[in-house]
């Protein structure tokens, strides 16, 4: 994904995942493996899949370590001592990948948000194309990328003939330090609103991720305010207004109480998942109910059936469309 060649091997048995917080599950999602032979991960990784269905679907990922990083860097020397024979390495920012090399570790650099402009399929996309090279089913693999093309397609014909305008929707992507974190253009938010019927002010504004005061959000009063779990901030703690140095009742948002968490199932669901496909559905149907009157807790069980060979519980159900604080475990702004 960043222009290099590497010999890698075909299955290999001993895998350490880096910074790419997502690609635990997306690896599951491409292999279907029980993830014993990932011996290694970032924590913000290991308590995302700790706290998701990914520790239902894939036990072995509780076994994982996570000593070999402190931050954003890895420490090599324990690296070196778990014996990966492969690394995913984040690659968003050059020179990342440089203490592998250094060190003779064989890695493959994974593009995240820089991947595809924001494009949550194209991204899912292209570590899937890594993936094939090493373990990753194809047909597992495209079945899903079918469905997540088939489904904002179905999304585009629905709005077409609709004459209500959009909502207008800003993403809330952390609150740590008790900063408001907005996730603007060129982003995974944007690419999720367009595809399903809402208009994003944030994206006019800026690209990527911006600390803004609650003057901009009051100037933007979006119709809908949409919460990922990359903090531990609550709907209710919003309803509530009790955050310190924030009033959020003036917004309509607020006021018309449509302020949603972003679910979290295989994975959190706003970068790209195999749950990518549920996501446009949840989101079409929170942005336009309306329109799109499917029952989403059917959706979910048929889709962890269909692509999982799992059979979801109304609790699991429950558990994914409503996820508590601990969805933001482990996670910091620097990552």
């Amino acid at each position: 994904m960043i222009g290099r060649e590497v010999e890698v091997p075909r299955h290999p048995k001993r895998i350490i995942t880096d910074r790419i917080l997502p690609f635990p599950s997306t690896y599951f999602t491409a292999t279907h493996s029980n993830m014993e032979e990932v011996v290694a991960m970032h924590p913000a990784s290991k308590s995302a899949a700790v706290n998701s269905m990914l520790n239902i679907l894939a036990p072995g990922v509780s076994k994982s370590a996570v000593n070999v990083y402190s931050g954003n860097q890895p420490n090599i020397e324990d690296v070196m001592a778990l014996n990966p024979d492969l690394v995913f390495a984040y690659a968003d920012e050059a020179g990342l990948i440089d203490p592998y090399i250094k060190a003779g570790i064989t890695a493959l650099g994974i593009r995240a948000a820089s991947a595809a402009g924001g494009d949550a399929l194209e991204t899912l996309r292209g570590w899937f194309s890594v993936l094939a090279y090493t373990g990753g089913k194809e047909t597992e693999m495209q079945s899903i990328l079918t469905e997540g093309e088939a489904v904002k397609k179905q999304i585009a014909e629905a709005l077409a003939g609709y004459a209500e305008p959009n909502p207008r929707a800003v993403f809330i992507f952390s609150t740590n330090g008790g900063n408001l974190e907005i996730a603007g253009g060129n982003f995974f938010s944007e690419y999720w609103l367009k595809h399903t019927g809402a208009d994003d002010p944030a994206s006019q504004d800026f690209k990527g991720r911006k600390v803004v005061n609650m003057e901009q959000l009051y100037a933007w009063d979006p119709d809908i305010l949409y919460i990922t779990n990359f903090t531990t901030l609550l709907p209710e703690e919003v309803y509530a207004n009790t955050l310190e140095d924030q009033d959020w009742s003036s917004l309509k948002a607020v006021r018309e109480r449509k302020v949603y968490k972003i679910p979290f199932g295989i994975y959190r669901w706003f970068p790209p998942s195999g749950d990518a496909p549920l996501m446009l559905k949840w989101l079409a149907q929170k942005n336009h109910p309306e329109l799109f009157t499917y029952s989403i807790e059917a959706e979910i069980k048929d889709y962890y059936q269909r692509h999982y060979s799992y059979t979801l519980s109304d609790e699991e159900v429950a558990f994914i469309l409503n996820p508590g604080a601990a969805a933001a475990a482990g996670y910091k702004t620097s990552y």
